[in-house]
Order: C-alpha cells, then structure tokens, then sequence
C-alpha cells in the first residue's frame, strides 16, 4: 500500500500537470486505503494496481458525473462499479460495499481539485487551457475511450495531413475534444456543460454562478472540422480572415503560432473554435498548393471516414452482463425510436433485458415516469 506521499506522486502523474489535486488528495488517499484493505480481505484476484483507475472514476464522478453519463447511455461500457468487483473475483457482499463505499464518496466530498481546474480551464479565456483539458479527457477517460468510434481511420487522415506522429496525434485529440458527438449529437463540452448545470442544484452562492457561467461558456463554443480554408487577410502574425471552402467568412482568426512571412500559398487546411467571442486554429494548420485543394475536400474526407467507423462498428458485437448479444454499431450509432424507451435508455433501463420496472409490476405502459426529478 501506498504512503500518502507516494500516493500524491502517484495521483498527481494520472492528472494534468497543470491541475493541482492538492485541494482533495487526502479525501482521495483515505478512499483508497479503504478500497485496498476491502480488496486484500474479499478479492479471489488481488491486484492493487486495479485500484488507482478506480479511483478516477469516482473522483469523476464526484467532480462533474461525465463517466456516468456515457456508462448509461451506452451499453458497451457496462456497470463500471460491477464490472470492477467482477474483476476482482469479489463476493456480492463485498460488491454491496464497494458501492456504498462510493455513493458515500460521493456524499461526503467537500470540494473537488478535478471540478476546480475544469472550470478554471474554462472561464479562464485562455483557449489552449480549455482547448488541453478537454483533450486530456479525450485522450485519458477510459470510459469516454470506450464509446469513441474506431480511430484508426481518424489517425490515418491526420497522419496524412500533418505527416509527424507527434502533431497527427494533437490534430486527432482537438478533434475528439471538440468535434466528436455522442448518439444524441451532444459533444463534449455539451455534456459537461449540461452536468454542470445539474451540479447547481447542490451548490448555492459563488460556487453555483461559477457553474453556471462555466456551462454558458461552453453552450457557446462552435467548432469546424478540418476543412481548406482561403487567406483573405493577414492582420499581423497570428491573427488572419479566412473563407471556408463553402463561402462563409471567419473574420481575427487566431493562429497558435506565428506564421512566418512567406507562407508558402494562400490556401490551408485547419480546425476552427469559436470560444469565449473569439475564433481560434484548434491543433495545426498545413498550408497547402491550389491543387490539393480537391484532395482535401473536408465534406469528401468526413464522409468517407464516418462511413467506415460505422462499418467497422457493423463488425463487432458484445454481450451485456444479462446475456444480451449487441451490435455494436446499434450501441454507439443508434437510439430507440419509442421516446419512452429512448428516456430509459439513457439512464441505463433498457426494456430488453431485466429493469427496474419488473420489480414494480412491469413497464410503465405508456407513461414516462421521471425517476429522480
């Protein structure tokens, strides 16, 4: 087991560097003495190295509820808290413990360092440090991996268009971070925001106007894909006007570096955000010749890469914890068309397999019932 400055080196390493977990590592390190004296007693597969990821979705969901929102919308993700005790070969009992371990984590937190540096990030104005910490959920969020399409399609585009490992992997986690959608066509910051807003029902004074006006920050990004863009003018070294291929204009368009003086044409492709009233290059920009303007066709190229996640979803299946096989691509693509099943669906009660509702005498016959408010 750890000692708590070990632990510290430990947890600070799992987190951004420019977060400070300062604010909560004790409540988080007494967690976790709990979690490996309950794990050495009642596991049949002791691993201490299960514990630490574990921990992260708790603190997730102290913080801001993210992992929860995609482990019931998608059934692929399955019941972390299950699979988890699962893993370890833990008793029923046992498991019961776990999850009033956690539901009383989640009560006793005073405060959370993760929701801290999130809405700092945010209301900062500063777009590389909300631009990193939502790449640094879309790169380290093990339950958000599990619900992202196959990215090898993704990873050969911008390997294409970067043409350097390093800066193909940036360009693929902007784009995650801003432009991937859910099954409900929410993105990231689309959830967290809407969680956020949630989170003010527990919080009042200057804690609840912050979360409130760190979702209205995020309700107002706009992100483009990668698409060509046409040099319209230059104001100074960072700051440009460009014309989409399809016409609009993006006037004081930010570039993350200097661009030298001789650009090499007057064409580029990039990922445009629009935060905080400003617009910004998300990830990389690469000029480009007038003729490879065709090759780089970004409703072509979109369409092209969608069309094979989906197949490549097609091609996998999964078996949930009650023995339902699932396509993937319905898990990930698809949502009921009844709006009764499609609510219960995203709470993790789904009408084909056992619910809740069979405990209370069947389904609700027509009438959503709104469980929890």
């Amino acid at each position: 087991m750890y000692t708590i400055d070990q632990f510290k080196s430990q947890w600070k390493s799992l987190h951004h560097p420019s977060m400070s977990v300062d604010g909560d590592v004790a409540f988080f390190y007494q967690l976790y003495g709990r979690l490996y004296r309950l794990v050495g007693q009642e596991a049949r597969c002791f691993d201490s190295h299960r514990i630490l990821p574990f921990l992260l979705y708790i603190e997730n969901t102290v913080a801001v509820g993210l992992d929860g929102v995609y482990e019931y919308r998608y059934r692929c993700v399955g019941d972390v808290e299950s699979s988890w005790c699962d893993g370890l070969g833990m008793s029923a009992k046992a498991g019961s413990e776990v999850h009033n371990l956690v539901g009383k984590a989640v009560t006793d937190a005073k405060c959370s360092a993760l929701r801290q540096w999130m809405v700092e990030s945010v209301l900062s104005g500063d777009f590389i440090r909300l631009s990193e910490m939502l790449a640094w959920f879309a790169r380290e969020d093990r339950i958000l991996r599990q619900v992202f399409p196959d990215l090898r399609y993704r990873k050969a585009m911008f390997m294409r268009f970067v043409g350097k490992r390093l800066g193909s992997k940036k360009m693929l986690w902007a784009d995650l971070a801003f432009n991937w959608r859910d099954k409900h066509g929410y993105s990231l910051a689309d959830t967290i925001a809407k969680e956020f807003r949630y989170e003010t029902s527990f919080v009042d004074g200057r804690e609840k106007a912050l979360l409130m006006e760190t979702a209205e920050m995020l309700d107002a990004i706009h992100a483009e894909r990668l698409d060509t863009y046409t040099v319209l003018e230059r104001k100074d070294e960072r700051t440009f006007a460009l014309r989409h291929r399809d016409g609009r204009v993006f006037h004081d368009v930010i570039f993350p570096t200097p661009a030298p003086q001789d650009v090499p044409s007057l064409y580029l492709a990039a990922q445009l955000v629009t935060y905080n009233n400003k617009t910004y290059i998300s990830g990389s920009a690469v000029w480009l010749d007038e003729e490879d303007l065709p090759v780089w066709n970004g409703e072509t190229v979109w369409h092209g890469i969608l069309k094979k996640e989906q197949e490549a979803a097609r091609n996998i299946y999964f078996t949930t914890a009650f023995g339902k096989r699932i396509n993937l691509y319905e898990d990930l693509y698809t949502v009921p068309s009844d709006p009764e099943e499609a609510y219960y669906a995203d709470m993790g009660i789904y009408f084909d397999e056992p619910n809740i509702f069979d405990f209370l005498g069947g389904r609700p016959n027509g009438r959503v019932i709104y469980l929890g408010g």
